[in-house]
């Protein structure tokens, strides 16, 4: 990763917006709402098909399939996207965007950062409820759990409260899971829908 691109997920860290996006996802959840997440959708980006091997005979049938199950997504639920919304053209990007139902947030991926790390949907106007670089809350018997487009690191030696981590980036692939830290891949490449958290 460029050291743009790193440079401008850390320009998005706004500890207050992180910290009320979380606690909208954890306060839906304590409700009993249902919270989406999927993440690495590629809106637009034709090499897709082949890199992850997508069942998709072009972009046109890849958007079609995708904007069909995301539709599905109530008005008033919440959808986590994972990052990387998408790769080519922006402005088609952001009307396909606009048409997606549900309360939108966007953890931010690196495909979603320009080349000098500027975040673009970032800046367009109701486009999402809110954009940040991850997403943290106590969940089930207070074990944390941590959204984010890449894996988090976590060294050997960190014996503190065990962690759920959401994440995307890795396409088709997984993480094993450690003794603290369980990896879930909520990639559409995975599993080619959404996830109900």
């Amino acid at each position: 990763m460029s050291k743009a691109i790193n440079s401008g997920l850390t320009d998005l860290i706004n500890q207050d917006l992180i910290e009320l996006t979380s606690q909208t996802v954890s306060d839906a959840l304590a409700a009993g709402e249902r919270v989406w997440i999927t993440s690495d959708l590629h809106f637009l980006h034709t090499n897709i098909i082949g890199y992850c091997d997508r069942p998709f005979f072009n972009v046109d049938s890849m958007t079609d399939a995708l904007m069909a199950t995301l539709q599905k997504v109530p008005k008033d639920e919440l959808i986590l996207f994972g990052g990387d919304m998408a790769m080519g053209n922006y402005e088609k990007t952001v009307e396909l965007i606009r048409l997606l139902p549900g309360r939108k947030i966007l953890i931010a991926g690196n495909h979603d950062l320009t080349r000098d790390g500027k975040c673009k949907l970032a800046c367009e106007e109701h486009l999402f409820e809110a954009v940040v670089p991850f997403l943290a809350w106590l969940g089930y018997q207070g074990r944390l759990v941590v959204v984010s487009h890449y894996p988090i690191l976590v060294p050997e030696t960190y014996k503190n409260t065990p962690i759920l981590n959401y994440h995307g980036h890795l396409h088709e692939k997984t993480l094993p899971s450690t003794l603290m830290v369980k990896y879930m891949n909520v990639g559409w490449d995975i599993n080619h829908a959404l996830n109900c958290l």
